[in-house]
C-alpha cells in the first residue's frame, strides 16, 4: 500500500483496537520507504488520532488539514527508496480516540517542503507504509535508542540516536565525561575527528534508560594522485623502446599505509609483484620504482603495471592499471618471448645457428632437452611448475647462451 503527495494526498485510517484512555501516554510508530516512480520526495509524513472517521475528498485532491499528534523531530524530508524510514513519538491522549489515519495533513503549497527526486516518476511523492503500532506507555518501557554503532573517515559526519518526537528529558554526554553536549534533541549528526562514544539519558512517562552509541573515526583512505609510466631512455620514442620502464606516482592522505607492492602483468589480470616500496606517510608523497627485468622478446609486448597500498591493518588499494607498448632488445644473441611467462602456456625461443638448446630449473636438474638444429623453437610449459629457470642455448659454434626465464 502507498500514499500520495501530489496535487492532493491519499490516507491511511483504520479504527484502533481500544480507544485511547484520557491524559494516558502513547508511542504509536510506523515505517514508509519512497517509491522508486516517484519524482519528488517531501516531509509531513504524520500519524493522526481522531474519537470519529474522518474524510476528504481526495478524489479532487483536497488534503486533510489537522494537527497530527506524531511527527518525527524536525519533520525532515524522507527521500530513502532502499531502507524503511521510521516516524515515531509519543503524545498525551484526549481520551475518546478511536481512529488512526497516516499521511500529510499541512497545506501542500505553503507548509510542505519538497525536493526533486528524478527528472522522471508519476507526478508526485509515493510513499510505502508498514509495520503500524500504537502502545501505551503504561503497558512497556520506553528505552533510549542511541544509534547504532558506526564507522566513519575523519572529516565525514554520523548520525546518533533518533527521530522520535515527544521525550520528556533528554541528556547527551560523551562516555567518562559529566558535561552536557544537548538536552533538545534526540538525534543528530556528529562529526568526530577520534573514536567516541556517545550516551543518551532519557525519561519518557517516569521510566529512565540510557544507551551508548560509539562512532569509530578512520583516516581518510589512501588518495593516488596521479600515476604515470616512461622509459628511461628518453632519447627514444614510439613503441619500439630500449632502457627500463619507471614508475612514478603520487599519492595524497598516506597516514595509515605501510607499504606498496608494485605489479607487473602480460594480460592485465594475471599480476606478479615485482618489486615492494615503505610508505613515507606523509599527507604527500612521491614514489618512484624502475623496472629493469623487463621480458626479453623481439615481438611489441603490451605491458600492465599497477600499485598496491597495503594499510598498517593490512587491507589493500589499488591504483589504476596503466599500460605501456614495449619492444626490447634480444639478450645474449637470442630472443625468448614471453617473459615472464603464465604456466601452461607457450614460450618461443629464436637464435640463429642453435643446435642445442636445454632449460634447468633452479635445482640444476635439466627440465626440457632439444639437440635438433634449428632457429627457433616453441616450447608448450604444460609439465613446468611457476619459478625461475635457465634457458641455455648451444650454438653450431661452440657458443653459450643463456637466460633467465620466468614461469607466473
Amino acid at each position: 500500500a502507498m500514499f500520495y503527495f501530489g496535487g492532493g494526498c491519499n490516507y491511511f485510517q483504520v479504527k484502533l483496537k481500544d480507544s485511547l484512555k484520557e491524559n494516558k501516554y502513547y508511542y504509536g510508530e510506523y515505517y514508509v520507504n519512497l517509491t522508486n516512480n516517484s519524482d519528488v520526495a517531501c516531509n509531513n509524513q504524520s500519524m493522526l488520532f481522531t474519537k470519529n472517521v474522518v474524510y476528504v475528498d481526495t478524489a479532487n485532491s483536497d488534503t486533510l488539514l489537522r494537527t497530527p499528534q506524531i511527527t518525527n523531530y524536525g519533520n525532515p524530508i524522507i527521500a530513502d527508496t532502499i531502507n524503511w524510514v521510521k516516524v515515531s513519538g509519543i503524545f498525551k491522549a484526549q481520551g475518546g480516540e478511536q481512529f488512526l489515519t497516516l499521511g500529510n495533513f499541512r497545506d501542500l503549497l505553503n507548509n510542505t517542503k519538497r525536493i526533486l527526486f528524478q527528472t522522471t516518476g508519476n507526478g508526485g511523492a509515493y510513499y510505502y507504509a508498514d509495520d503500524v503500532s500504537v502502545i501505551p506507555l503504561d503497558s512497556f518501557n520506553l528505552q533510549a535508542d542511541a544509534g547504532r554503532d558506526t564507522t566513519i573517515h575523519i572529516g565525514d559526519s554520523a548520525f546518533i540516536g533518533s527521530l522520535t518526537n515527544g521525550i520528556d528529558s533528554i541528556k547527551w554526554q560523551i562516555l567518562n565525561t559529566n558535561g552536557t553536549i544537548d538536552s533538545i534533541r534526540p538525534g543528530f549528526w556528529v562529526h568526530p575527528t577520534i573514536n567516541t562514544c556517545y550516551v543518551l539519558i532519557q525519561t519518557v512517562n517516569g521510566f529512565t534508560s540510557s544507551d551508548t552509541v560509539c562512532v569509530n573515526v578512520l583516516p581518510l583512505p589512501l588518495h593516488f594522485l596521479k600515476y604515470d609510466l616512461r622509459f628511461t631512455n628518453e632519447h627514444t620514442s614510439g613503441p619500439s623502446q630500449e632502457g627500463n620502464i619507471e614508475n612514478r606516482w603520487t599519492t595524497a592522505n598516506e597516514v595509515n599505509v605501510s607499504h606498496f607492492y608494485i605489479q607487473r602483468s602480460l594480460n592485465g589480470k594475471d599480476f606478479t609483484t615485482i618489486g615492494k616500496l615503505k610508505a613515507n606517510g606523509a599527507s604527500y608523497n612521491e614514489y618512484e620504482f624502475t623496472d629493469n627485468q623487463l621480458p626479453t622478446t623481439n615481438d611489441q609486448l603490451t605491458l600492465y603495471y599497477r600499485i598496491i597500498s597495503i594499510d598498517k591493518d593490512g587491507t589493500p588499494g589499488y591504483s589504476d592499471i596503466k599500460t605501456i607498448n614495449y619492444k626490447p632488445q634480444t639478450v645474449n644473441g637470442f630472443s625468448l618471448y614471453p617473459n615472464p611467462v603464465l604456466l601452461n602456456s607457450r614460450i618461443n625461443i629464436e637464435c640463429k645457428g642453435a643446435k642445442e638448446l636445454l632449460i634447468i630449473d633452479y635445482l640444476g636438474k635439466e627440465v626440457f632437452a632439444d639437440k635438433t638444429n634449428r632457429n627457433s623453437y616453441i616450447i608448450h610449459l604444460k609439465s613446468f611448475i611457476k619459478g625461475i629457470y635457465v634457458v641455455k642455448v648451444v650454438t653450431t659454434n661452440g657458443e653459450v647462451k643463456t637466460q633467465k626465464l620466468v614461469v607466473e
